[in-house]
């Protein structure tokens, strides 16, 4: 046995390891200083829990490259709908929010969520009837290459296209806890939409 030969052999496996584990460091470091953002499946890294997600303040955006509007959202869900590959998120717009005639004539939605509490603070007390929320917050609007608008700062995005919408009406109710919740609520019974996850983006 040539121990010259393995020690040789030995040598440059290290290096090249080193040299391995330096490029991806760079790769990830590049990454980071990009910032920008990446598609994921969601049915496959979806990492958040599907319970409390939409605890975290999201916020939804509907609308094209002539008009849209975003809002603060707090009820939802996700999973599966009309088939076990269909991945779905359901949300919930109420008739006097801005944001609901967009969901009613566009169809398609983003979901974002915001390192900044700021934004979503922002979007959940003022209307966007009253003037540009994003404008007011320095929020840069980008588009999907269906034309979905979404705003440039958020951490995570995810895209979907509305396959139903349920206008709910008091006769729904089945018990009292939705009946006791809308009483006196001014901007309406919610209306129910349910979109098909079509991208999914994240840094």
């Amino acid at each position: 046995m040539n121990w010259k030969i393995i020690v040789i052999e030995t040598a440059f496996a290290l290096l090249l390891a080193t040299s391995c584990n330096h490029q991806k460091q760079e790769q990830s470091n590049m990454n980071k200083e990009s910032n920008e953002l990446t598609a994921f499946d969601v049915q496959e890294a979806f990492e958040k829990n599907g319970f409390t997600w939409f605890t975290e303040n999201l916020i939804l955006c509907s609308g094209d490259a002539t008009r849209n509007n975003a809002m603060t959202i707090g009820w939802g869900s996700i999973g599966n709908y009309l088939g076990h590959k269909r991945p779905a998120i359901t949300v919930y717009v109420a008739p006097g929010r801005y944001t609901w005639e967009f969901m009613e004539k566009y169809p398609r939605f983003t979901i974002m969520q915001f390192d900044d509490p700021s934004i979503w603070q922002y979007m959940g007390k003022n209307s966007g009837r009253d003037g540009d929320k994003a404008a007011a917050l320095g929020l840069h609007v980008a588009y999907t290459e269906h034309g979905t608008p979404y705003y440039e700062e958020a951490s995570l995005v995810i895209e979907c296209e509305t396959m139903t919408a349920w206008h709910q009406a008091e006769q729904d109710f089945r018990n009292d806890t939705p009946k006791n919740w809308y009483d006196g609520f001014e901007p309406g019974i919610h209306t129910i939409y349910i979109g098909e996850v079509i991208g999914a983006w994240r840094r």
